[in-house]
């Protein structure tokens, strides 16, 4: 019986951690942008691939650019009020997407963009570019 219990367990476990890992373009998008939501840009930045990787300095120069100019737009806009996944579009090879999403401000406005994913490791994260 203790065998069973602990077998359903780790399963549980492993259900749990599989469905928090970004598995989709959109799901990977949709967690990029609730960290922009709620402002924890460090957090977006963990979601980005880097090709040739990211040193712990150049995280913090790009976290303090991404912190000044995002959050200075946010604010402005009175806050990211919601926002919601659009198109996405995925490469034939299965390893690459864009995803368009619309962000709906505080004071009514809207901003329609996208982000180009890459699936790495299985995982799929915001592609910098770089």
């Amino acid at each position: 019986m203790k065998k069973i219990f602990r077998l359903l367990s780790i399963a549980l476990v492993a259900l749990v951690f599989t469905a928090c890992a970004s598995s989709t373009p959109e799901a990977a998008t949709k967690k990029y942008l609730q960290c922009m939501q709620k402002g924890e840009y460090a957090a977006m930045i963990d979601q980005m691939y880097f090709k040739n990787g990211i040193t712990d300095e150049q995280k913090a120069e790009l976290l303090g650019m991404v912190e000044e100019k995002a959050k200075a737009e946010v604010e402005k806009k009175g806050g990211i009020a919601s926002f919601e996944i659009g198109e996405i579009e995925m490469a034939e090879d299965g390893k690459t997407a864009n995803v368009s999403y619309t962000l709906k401000y505080g004071d009514g406005s809207t901003k329609e963009d996208n982000e180009d994913l890459i699936q790495v490791d299985g995982k799929w994260m915001i592609n910098s570019g770089k």
